[in-house]
């Protein structure tokens, strides 16, 4: 009888996952949730492009108004940017909706700024309509900073942020700010990717195959300070600062 062959890379992935939940819940036999993702399908399998695109039109006119960004993290990306790199030339923020975090990064930076939404309101300003998981080619190798809250809302989080690898400058800086509210526990059909802040960083690094990876992990000494309910404030936030890698 032959054996069955080994998987070297899985069983170091199902190691690290389970030394994650060790970690996590070292008295409990539950296992912990650490990634969760939605799936929009046909019956045969296929994905439904259509479902998750009409799911994002409907969330993005229910959140009218709303704007999860906020200043004090905002200025705190914008300062490290200015010493990571001295001075930067374009900001790409992908999730926009109004516009204001990439006005914001745009003016603390004094460089041009570009937000993007699959469906921004009427009233938003420097936003193009853009799904972000798609390349567009003016874009390629120009951003020296990206920024992102939306990531919760990708239907492929590997092809949303290769795409976004692509688009930066060589010494450029993606910035991907995560709450309690981008984990599992959070997803849901309008936001279908969700993952525990502790897995992040080695999601990147397979994603990345050697391309792109977190170099650094802000932790700011401020919690995010509103949202739609008292239970959703007073989050605390990890921000993961990613980098190209050749």
């Amino acid at each position: 009888m032959k054996s069955k062959p080994s998987n070297k890379r899985r069983s170091r992935t199902v190691g690290l996952m389970d030394r994650v939940r060790a970690f996590l819940e070292p008295h409990e036999n539950e296992p912990v949730d650490l990634v969760r993702q939605f799936e929009y399908r046909w019956a045969d399998g296929s994905f439904d492009y259509q479902k998750y695109l009409d799911e994002q039109v409907k969330k993005a006119k229910s959140d009218v108004g709303d704007v999860w960004a906020d200043e004090k993290t905002l200025e705190l990306i914008a300062d490290y940017t200015k010493r990571a790199l001295g001075k930067a030339d374009l900001v790409i923020c992908h999730g926009s909706k109004s516009g204001m975090e990439s006005m914001h990064l745009a003016n603390s930076l004094g460089c041009d700024g570009i937000g993007t939404d699959i469906a921004p309101p009427e009233s938003a300003q420097g936003v193009v309509q853009w799904d972000f998981h798609e390349d567009k080619p003016e874009w390629i190798g120009r951003a020296s900073v990206i920024y992102t809250n939306a990531l919760d809302h990708s239907y492929d989080p590997k092809k949303a942020v290769d795409a976004w690898a692509k688009q930066l400058a060589p010494d450029g800086l993606i910035f991907i700010e995560h709450t309690m509210l981008h984990a599992p526990e959070g997803s849901s059909k309008s936001d279908p990717f969700g993952a525990h802040p502790l897995i992040m960083p080695y999601l990147v690094l397979e994603w990345g195959q050697g391309k792109y990876c977190v170099t650094d992990i802000l932790k700011p000494p401020h919690k995010k300070p509103h949202w739609k309910t008292k239970e959703e404030t007073n989050l605390d936030i990890w921000i993961f600062v990613i980098r190209k890698t050749g």
